[in-house]
């Protein structure tokens, strides 16, 4: 069976990575739909990867909340959590604002090349107006900046966020009418690092966060508003007022 044309550009050297790259891509894209059951047989015949690697891969979408394992049913594609959406951009919001900072001090030379060259295909995408492109360059720049930061662990965890928050935004991009100002916001938080300027990254960030935050809201307000989608109020904590 064809394997599906890589949609973030990752290069995957092992079999199980190849494995996590082609189910996520296909988790995020909507071609695995939300709620949908399958069988680890399946999914390794749809990538074209043996079961071992699929298994590993599946573990590690399992650890981000994309799938859910049930032994003897199955695996199940999970259910975007409109609940958790905030919440989602607020840890990103914390995360993040550690990760910039640090890529800033510590990217090499290289790093801040190609994290230049990214800015470049963001600065192109603003005429293009293409989600699957900026799916693919988004990932790109969360790998890259992640890795310049030199901290494997926030990073792992801020990659898991952005994970979350691109399927979001990639089964809604009907409500999102062009990408120029998220790709603008994507640029100076990328010029804020090559130049080394922490403060600016760590506003840039804030500056990407309330966008997103922003935006989220609305498309909630909007589902809530059509009945698409019920969001319940939280408990009340001890010691809370009526």
């Amino acid at each position: 069976m064809t394997q599906p044309s890589p949609l973030f550009g990752r290069t995957a050297v092992s079999q199980t990575e190849k494995a996590y790259c082609a189910l996520e891509e296909m988790i995020v894209t909507g071609e695995l739909p939300p709620g949908s059951q399958w069988s680890e047989t399946t999914l390794s015949e749809r990538v074209g990867i043996g079961r071992s690697p699929v298994r590993d891969a599946l573990q590690k979408l399992a650890f981000q909340r994309l799938v859910e394992i049930a032994p003897r049913q199955g695996i199940f594609i999970s259910e975007i959590d409109y609940q958790g959406q905030l919440k989602i951009i607020q840890a990103r919001r914390e995360i993040e604002r550690l990760i910039v900072a640090q890529a800033a001090q510590w990217a090499d030379d290289a790093e801040r090349a190609e994290l230049a060259r990214l800015a470049r295909e963001l600065e192109d995408l603003k005429a293009v107006n293409d989600m699957r492109m900026y799916m693919r360059l988004h990932f790109s720049l969360t790998s890259q900046i992640g890795a310049a930061s030199r901290n494997s662990y926030a990073a792992e965890f801020h990659a898991m966020l952005q994970t979350l928050a691109r399927r979001f935004l990639y089964f809604h991009q009907k409500r999102h009418p062009d990408l120029v100002q998220i790709c603008e916001l994507h640029i100076q938080q990328i010029n804020a690092i090559v130049e080394g300027s922490v403060e600016r990254a760590i506003a840039t960030a804030e500056a990407r966060n309330d966008y997103a935050e922003n935006l989220a809201r609305n498309i909630l307000m909007e589902l809530i508003v059509t009945s698409a989608v019920t969001i319940s109020s939280p408990p009340r904590g001890r010691g809370g007022s009526d």
